[in-house]
């Protein structure tokens, strides 16, 4: 059994305790916990947080550092009253939640321990007993990430998958030739298309297809295969990024289009090659 601490939250946040995020601290306490989960192969069977923000996006956070997916993660409202959610004996279980309620979990367990913010507990549970094996400070563990797994020879500063990313670039076939969906960038100066981190647990077209859906408000196709990948710098590395093309099937309203802040204009593909803020692309987009 992993019992793991939320990581510190927000003391700023002044709305819902339960949609309290996690500070930068935070997720950088969550994100070495996973890695090393990762690099020692405990790998749960089941995870369960209460159901809090703060704890859902620490277990997040773990997941994705130590190389898995954040898929299946279940809340539970028996950790938000310090009892242990239904689990099988049989496998090993992830547990978050804030530290208080895991003191509370630990002290039912017959525990006597110490609780921080981003701290593990592995508990192994015998004939109805549990005894603690071992205490996981995220304080002791070290600031970098190994790459480009786990037990990478290489060190950066976030976490692997960072790393990984892929693109896609929109487009509709019209009566006047192929068109291309550009939309403005985070900071609304340049001109951009849907890229984001490849989730773990997820293809590269896949991940670029739900970057397309959140940040273009567009659904649509894409081939298995990309159209080519190029690198840049980021956080202190080199990412390498998949590009691939999709064919827009439809077009989301405002209220479904998660990124609505955003702006999005369809332009010839030349128009697209000089306005798009990356010249990586003008190399890829006569190829869509």
């Amino acid at each position: 059994m992993l019992l793991l601490c939320a990581g510190a939250r927000d003391k700023t946040w002044t709305g819902a305790k339960t949609a309290c995020p996690l500070r930068t601290k935070g997720k950088r306490q969550a994100q070495k916990i996973g890695c090393w989960l990762g690099r020692n192969g405990l790998r749960p069977d089941a995870v369960f947080t209460e159901p809090a923000n703060r704890a859902k996006v620490t277990a997040e956070k773990a997941l994705k550092a130590a190389g898995w997916t954040a898929g299946g993660i279940k809340a539970s409202k028996d950790l938000s009253d310090g009892r242990l959610p239904p689990v099988s004996a049989e496998n090993r279980v992830l547990l978050v939640a804030a530290p208080k309620r895991i003191k509370a979990l630990a002290t039912r367990l017959a525990l006597e321990i110490v609780t921080r913010s981003g701290g593990l507990l592995i508990v192994e549970t015998r004939g109805g007993r549990a005894n603690l094996r071992e205490c996981v400070d995220p304080r002791d563990l070290p600031e970098l990430f190994p790459y480009p797994s786990p037990d990478g020879p290489e060190r950066r500063p976030r976490p692997a998958y960072y790393y990984t990313q892929s693109a896609v670039i929109p487009f509709r076939r019209t009566k006047a030739g192929t068109e291309v969906l550009i939309i403005g960038s985070s900071s609304g100066r340049n001109w951009v298309v849907p890229k984001g981190i490849v989730e773990p647990g997820l293809s590269p077209a896949r991940s670029a297809m739900i970057e397309a859906r959140e940040e273009a408000g567009v659904e649509g196709s894409t081939g298995d295969e990309p159209l080519g990948s190029y690198s840049y710098v980021k956080w202190g590395a080199s990412c390498n990024v998949a590009v691939y093309a999709m064919e827009v099937s439809r077009v989301l309203p405002d209220d479904e289009w998660e990124e609505n802040h955003r702006n999005r204009r369809w332009v010839s593909a030349e128009e697209a090659a000089v306005l798009l803020n990356e010249t990586a692309f003008k190399e890829f987009i006569p190829l869509v």
